[in-house]
């Protein structure tokens, strides 16, 4: 996936005709425009949490106001990623982010809060909690595994000090080409040693980890999920948590990592028609190891994709999976959106 930031600009062309200095009502519009039509996020039953995104990682959408679209839309809980690598041209060390995030916060807060008081929010639906709780993981995604040493690990390992730190992601193993960056997969023995030593960090430190793992399509034994199985079971699944992010394989696979004591994050590709076996799986894990993520600025859901991803976009990801489960399994809407919720702030509230 692409690491490129941007620090403004709107992803919407109904904002865009604010020109460059958008009003308060046009950057907090929970409205995005495809092909000639509207788009607005709908009104969930319960409070959702973003997993796992990439504040770092927008190409136009401007962080600070995405964070206050964010709890305008009902979002109350999000944990953005860091690395020390990927993310290092805008914030080389956890100090320095940890500012970036803290002022980025502190201005989505002034910005929602002059929403409200100009009428452009509707309180009802609102999480201003959210602002109390955005918090980051530090990790290096397996791009970074052959640029993986004792001063990297040290960078990751400080972060863990840091309060607003909530534990150790995304890491793991990417066995895949990258065509669109021209990113070839590093030696697998080589990732893997940077997954197991930043999994050791997690289990030692008693943190939560998130994993990243991606294979070619057609790897039938899927590959990845093999060997992080395998690593997890040799190095250990932390008592904290485990969470396999932005989750594209069936239902067996979901299933065989919950039961090794796993959480399962579904994201926006998991509405694109083609995934239905993603679907299948989100409606196989038990209630309990269910997470949402919007992974943004990547896979926006259906039908806004193909357009920048923010953390709003999540309620239709957790409205079209919820609705969908509640139709094959019989269980009601509501109770998987409040499942998801408490999973979440079991792991990262």
């Amino acid at each position: 996936m692409s690491r490129r930031h941007g620090q403004s600009g709107q992803i919407a062309q109904v904002r865009e005709a604010g020109g460059d200095v958008p009003s308060t009502s046009l950057r907090l519009s929970l409205a995005w425009m495809k092909k000639g039509r509207l788009f607005e996020p709908p009104a969930l039953p319960a409070p959702v949490a973003d997993t796992h995104a990439h504040l770092m990682s927008f190409w136009k959408v401007d962080p600070v106001s995405a964070l206050a679209r964010a709890a305008a839309a009902g979002v109350a809980q999000l944990t953005t990623i860091w690395d020390p690598l990927a993310d290092a041209r805008c914030a080389a060390t956890a100090p320095a982010f940890h500012d970036v995030l803290e002022a980025w916060v502190a201005e989505a807060r002034d910005l929602f809060e002059r929403g409200v008081a100009e009428g452009a929010i509707d309180g009802g639906s609102a999480a201003p909690q959210l602002f109390d709780h955005i918090r980051y993981l530090a990790g290096v995604h397996p791009y970074g595994a052959p640029r993986y040493d004792d001063a990297v690990h040290a960078r990751v390992a400080e972060a863990l000090d840091d309060p607003l730190c909530a534990g150790i992601g995304e890491i793991g193993l990417d066995y895949h080409f990258d065509a669109d960056d021209d990113i070839e997969a590093a030696p697998h023995d080589v990732q893997i040693s940077a997954f197991a030593r930043q999994l050791e960090l997690a289990c030692a430190r008693n943190l939560p980890v998130e994993l990243h793992l991606r294979h070619e399509d057609a790897d039938e034994g899927r590959a990845s999920h093999a060997d992080a199985y395998r690593v997890l079971e040799e190095v250990g699944v932390p008592e904290a948590g485990c969470v396999l992010h932005c989750f594209g394989e069936d239902a067996a696979t979901a299933l065989r990592f919950t039961d090794l004591g796993c959480h399962i994050a579904f994201g926006g590709a998991a509405t694109f028609s083609r995934n239905e076996e993603v679907r299948e799986a989100f409606a196989a894990c038990p209630l309990d190891r269910i997470l949402f993520e919007t992974d943004c600025p990547y896979m926006a859901p259906e039908p806004i994709r193909g357009l920048e991803c923010e953390p709003a976009m999540i309620c239709q990801t957790a409205a079209v999976l919820a609705a969908d489960r509640a139709e094959r399994t019989g269980e009601r809407v509501e109770d998987i959106l409040a499942a998801a919720w408490v999973n979440a702030q079991g792991l990262l509230g």
